[in-house]
């Protein structure tokens, strides 16, 4: 089946499904509220199934030639504040770490995108409308009503790349709080920190990142000498709701739109992804519109609410207040080296 489609917003899910129908013949129009793709960012983590989909949606290849492997080794791991090792692991498992611009430039070769547009194209009716407009999507909220928008996790997150290199890699887990790095290419380092906390805090924030992280003894004081005011990044934490479809009628929602998420696993970038690849191939084999939005419906919004679940729950047992200790005592017992993807997620912001 080719026919027209409306995709309201221009960030990663919505690039990824402009891809995926054009390449089965559907005319595409993707509307994009800001101005220009973004220039800056931090690293996002590319899981093995974000790089079939990109295989399929023929964006593989201009990702590799950015991305870096992450490889584990013994600097990398679970920590404690005090500089302790709860768990060590032995790498990455097929990870890959690509800035969020080169990832959205190689998403966005040979797309005609309308920067500066908001909603749908006014112009004629498409066959199918695609909300691709983030955690606090307003394709969401026409579809389902005001009670579907996007709620706070309490929690709040610092972020940023640097130039340099670290001697550890990995999350510190602590009461209330965390701080992750990554290798985020030969000479840079990505970091991420969160704390529970509602709403946001002004700017100066290198100094309260100092003071809440700089005493600790398992790599945050050394990435934050590099860090400078202006690369910071910060934001309050929103998760979208359980919703009782991805679809209503022509519309299906993707990506941030659908199932924004914590950090906590960093895997909101390889969902919307995914999403992209796989709403285009459910159109192009489907002999309708109403059936290729049912089998995308069927094919993401199980695997991904549980996602989502899994997400708030590792944030919750990272930064546990209450039993901690026994947490540390438990994850200390397993010793020896084991493979923790938790260790080397980025602190990507549920997507995208």
């Amino acid at each position: 089946m080719k026919a027209r489609a409306d995709i309201i917003g221009g960030g990663i899910a919505g690039l990824a499904a402009a891809r995926a129908l054009a390449l089965h013949g559907w005319d595409v129009d993707v509307r994009e509220r800001s101005a220009a793709l973004p220039t800056a960012g931090t690293a996002l983590g590319l899981w093995p199934e974000a790089l079939a989909a990109l295989t399929e949606i023929a964006a593989a290849a201009a990702v590799l030639e950015t991305a870096t492997r992450v490889a584990g080794g013994g600097n990398t791991g679970l920590r404690t504040p005090d500089g302790r090792t709860l768990l060590a692991s032995n790498g990455g498992d097929g990870l890959l770490m690509i800035p969020r611009p080169a990832l959205l430039a190689a998403l966005a070769d040979g797309v005609d995108i309308t920067f500066g547009a908001v909603g749908q194209n006014p112009g004629g009716a498409a066959a199918v409308v695609v909300g691709a407009d983030g955690t606090h999507s307003q394709t969401r909220l026409d579809m389902f009503g005001e009670s579907y928008g996007a709620r706070s996790l309490g929690a709040v997150a610092w972020r940023g790349t640097v130039a340099g290199v670290v001697g550890r890699y990995g999350e510190t887990w602590a009461p209330g709080a965390m701080f992750g790095i990554t290798p985020a290419g030969p000479d840079r380092t990505n970091w991420y920190a969160c704390i529970g906390a509602d709403g946001e805090f002004a700017p100066p924030h290198l100094q309260h990142l100092k003071d809440l992280f700089g005493s600790w003894r398992s790599g945050p004081a050394e990435v934050l000498e590099l860090v400078r005011e202006e690369g910071i990044l910060h934001h309050e934490l929103f998760e979208a709701p359980r919703l009782p479809a991805y679809v209503n009628g022509n519309t299906a929602l993707i990506g941030d739109a659908a199932h924004s998420m914590g950090p906590f696993l960093g895997r909101g970038a390889c969902e919307a992804i995914v999403d992209g690849a796989t709403l285009g191939r459910c159109l192009a084999a489907a002999g309708s519109v109403p059936e290729g939005l049912a089998a995308y419906d069927r094919a993401r919004r199980a695997r991904t609410r549980r996602t989502v679940a899994f997400s708030r729950q590792m944030g919750q047992f990272a930064m546990m207040r209450r039993g901690f200790a026994v947490r540390n005592m438990a994850l200390g017992a397993v010793g020896g080296v084991l493979r923790i993807g938790g260790a080397l997620r980025p602190g990507s912001r549920g997507g995208n």
